[in-house]
């Protein structure tokens, strides 16, 4: 890869981030001849990073900018590729969270920026699904483009919801469930996981639905291509609210006549890498905890 020459700094504000530690990774950037921005949404709490950064509004306004760096935790990296959708700029994650499957470098690494200044290093693109809900009259209601997941869900009632899955027009099951969740392979590792779903190596292109505490026990998670048009429709509430949650951002309230339909996105977004094992690390990570 070539030398970067412009970066995007996005820090989670909502974490503790030491400014000596920010100070000193701005200052190994600055130095080594790139120019740092940061949005200005976080500009108060980065303010005291003076002149080494310039302030913008919005991704369209950095001059050629090649990389952003995110500090925080995997959920910090979800909001940033929704801010990069549209721009091709790859992401690389310095983690101030917990063990994280995105993230490629720890608190104690951040130095090591300097690989990434000077093009040292690869990049994983991972695919994104978009979801349409339409109405009975097949108006669409929503649409939401997500990196980790869709899922669909009861309210606070502990109710089952039954509704039926199709992939490319045929019906694979009628599911009576909590609930059902639609994951890309980087989503394989969040609520899919919890749910009993399998994990999926990242850079595949597939779509993994696992059901949330399926009544029956024919009920189980399925794996289908990246290219699969999957819809579920015949939602039925049973006198509870049935929600949407698109990447545990976005929430729409779904109603009996709705259907949803999924499939992989336009949008993919491009993680950088520094080390050939930093999934398979971190998956070791979380799978050996006590």
């Amino acid at each position: 890869m070539s030398k970067i020459q412009s970066v995007v700094l996005i820090p989670n504000t909502g974490k503790h981030i030491e400014k000596e530690k920010l100070t000193s990774l701005v200052e190994k950037l600055t130095d080594g001849g790139c120019r740092v921005s940061v949005l200005s949404d976080v500009s108060e709490s980065t303010a005291f990073l003076g002149n080494r950064v310039e302030v913008i509004d919005n991704i369209a306004e950095t001059e050629n900018c090649e990389a952003a760096i995110v500090l925080g935790g995997d959920g910090s990296i979800i909001d940033a590729a929704h801010r990069m959708m549209g721009y091709d700029i790859p992401i690389i994650g310095i983690n101030f969270g917990h063990v994280g499957y995105l993230t490629e470098l720890e608190i104690g690494e951040a130095l090591e920026i300097d690989r990434v200044i000077n093009g040292d290093y690869t990049t994983d693109e991972r695919m994104m699904l978009e979801a349409q809900v339409r109405d009975k009259d097949g108006k669409i209601r929503a649409k939401y483009t997500v990196l980790n997941d869709l899922v669909l869900t009861n309210g606070p009632v502990a109710r089952l919801i039954t509704f039926d899955v199709y992939c490319n027009g045929v019906k694979v099951q009628t599911c009576r469930a909590d609930g059902m969740v639609s994951a890309t392979p980087t989503g394989s590792t969040a609520y899919s996981l919890s749910a009993g779903g399998p994990v999926l190596d990242p850079t595949l292109e597939s779509i993994c639905l696992t059901p949330i505490c399926p009544h029956t026990l024919n009920s189980r998670p399925v794996v289908f291509g990246g290219n699969s048009e999957i819809e579920i429709n015949n939602i039925k509430n049973n006198n509870s609210s049935v929600y949407l949650n698109a990447d545990g951002r976005d929430v729409i309230h779904i109603n009996e006549d709705d259907s949803i339909s999924i499939h992989k996105s336009e949008y993919k977004i491009k993680l950088i890498r520094l080390k050939g094992y930093g999934f398979l690390s971190a998956l070791n990570a979380k799978l050996s905890e006590n």
